[in-house]
């Protein structure tokens, strides 16, 4: 491949060593010594990036000027650090080889090594400056109607109405209205969806003597799986999810909307009215089973399960036969499929996946939440036509099905054609569950409230008790969104 083609940027401040929860082995220093010290640290951090990203802009205008070639930046979160060999790297790099623009375009490729919270905060400093806004931005769509109220993210309506297959049925309707406004105005192009459920290690149930075929009809029915794992399979977690104030949407979404979403109709956000719940017994039902897991010692060492990617530890235990249950999303057969992290023969045929029951078997029975990832043209972007091109270059079937099988996620365009994608473990199971799938609100406000879901959880977790976690939330919250936005 032409080494002009594409520029990894992977520069030491974009970076970010993941690290344990707990302190380092030396010496004790006081709160504010070491928040001071962490201010001073990022704030060099954040401008040797400014000064490295303006550097860069410069090396753009000149690269333009001598070659005659547009240059068109596209930025992504690379969190496990793969570089060129990530799927997106590849689907990007396959899809610019065959684009027809390709004699005219240089592309910039600026993928950051970083957590998804991390990545976030730095792509926000880039898009808010016209020296150092990428063109694309692969964004995560809770975060999207705050980005576009900041005016980080174009309007690409007017582009859309051109695109044959968002106009031909191409596009799942219920996903594309992931990506617009109230007003049916467009803010990206979905590239990513996806579904939740309970996975299961077979092994660990046929030695606790449970069901093969397990199907939960109710909470109480994965709390007695639970405490039948503890009993007879001492040695083996009985449940995972993630629960760190740390894990951000991993915790707020996959975890705790499973549980509340399961409690009865708007349990979070009140679409109709605008108002937010934010003290019900659906939420405090739901602190409290989570808070019964870590009560009863049914969900491993506290360590590991505060630790930003703790999800590590559930995926190589579920590998080992050390873990019964996961509360999972339907990506995690990446995990253990040939070439990925956790490599685990003949896992299709160790576990099952079965939907998430509601609380007491009703409203539907189950539940999902279902969310995903958008490519998007920035505010700021010089060139947003060309950017809006080359996503489409990006959503055709042939690129997009390296994104597709790389991510594990459920496709958001019609891929029937591909048996290697509609014939995946577990494919038919995950996409049957979107029937029931519900969404993060639409609202600007969500992302802050969403970090404030995460820590109450935490909270609940160790050691406070679910309705206190449950108050503190419920005053965080009414800082953000005002008091008459809160439902009585």
């Amino acid at each position: 491949m032409k080494k002009k083609l594409v520029g990894m940027i992977l520069t030491a401040a974009m970076v970010v060593t993941m690290t344990a929860g707990c302190g380092g082995s030396g010496g004790q220093t006081s709160n504010e010594t070491a928040g001071s010290q962490k201010e001073a640290d990022d704030t060099a951090a954040t401008q040797k990036e400014s000064g490295e990203t303006a550097a860069k802009e410069e090396t753009k205008a000149d690269s333009e000027a001598s070659t005659g070639k547009t240059k068109l930046s596209i930025t992504y979160v690379d969190s496990s650090g793969e570089g060129e060999n990530s799927y997106f790297h590849k689907e990007i790099a396959q899809a610019y080889e065959g684009w027809d623009k390709k004699d005219q375009v240089e592309l910039d490729i600026r993928p950051i090594v970083a957590t998804e919270s991390d990545y976030f905060t730095k792509v926000q400093l880039q898009m808010a400056d016209e020296s150092t806004t990428p063109d694309i931005y692969f964004e995560d769509t809770f975060r999207l109607s705050a980005d576009v109220a900041a005016g980080y993210i174009a309007d690409i309506t007017e582009y859309t109405k051109n695109y044959e297959d968002w106009n031909n049925d191409s596009y799942l309707e219920a996903i594309k209205k992931g990506v617009m406004d109230p007003d049916g105005n467009v803010y990206g192009i979905p590239c990513s969806t996806d579904s939740r459920g309970l996975l299961y290690n077979k092994e660990v149930f046929k030695q606790a003597g449970l069901p093969d075929d397990w199907q939960p009809k109710t909470w109480d029915d994965i709390l007695s799986a639970c405490r039948t794992i503890k009993e007879k399979c001492p040695d083996v977690v009985p449940m995972w999810f993630s629960a760190p104030a740390a894990g951000g949407e991993s915790t707020t979404m996959n975890t705790y909307e499973m549980f509340l979403y399961g409690t009865g109709e708007n349990p979070l956000y009140n679409e109709s009215t605008g108002k937010w719940v934010t003290r019900s017994q659906g939420i405090e039902d739901s602190l409290t089973f989570m808070k019964t897991i870590f009560d009863e010692d049914l969900g491993g060492e506290i360590s590991e399960r505060m630790d930003a990617n703790e999800w590590q530890y559930g995926a190589d235990y579920m590998r080992q036969d050390k873990l019964g249950i996961y509360l999972m999303g339907s990506w995690f057969a990446t995990f253990f499929q040939e070439g990925g992290n956790y490599q685990w023969d003949g896992y299709e045929e160790k576990v099952g996946f079965v939907p998430m029951p509601t609380q007491k078997g009703d409203n539907g029975g189950y539940i999902t939440m279902s969310g995903g990832w958008a490519w998007t043209v920035t505010k700021l972007s010089k060139n947003q036509e060309l950017a809006f091109e080359f996503i489409t270059e990006l959503m055709k079937p042939d690129n997009f099905k390296l994104h597709v099988i790389g991510s594990g996620a459920l496709p958001t365009r019609d891929m029937s054609a591909y048996p290697e994608i509609t014939g995946r473990p577990f494919n038919d199971e995950a996409t049957k569950l979107l029937g029931e799938a519900k969404f993060r609100p639409k609202n600007e406000k969500y992302a802050e409230v969403s970090t404030h879901i995460a820590q109450m959880v935490e909270a609940a977790v160790t050691g406070t008790e679910p309705k206190d976690a449950m108050e503190t939330f419920a005053t965080s919250v009414e800082s953000i969104v005002g008091k008459e936005n809160i439902q009585e």
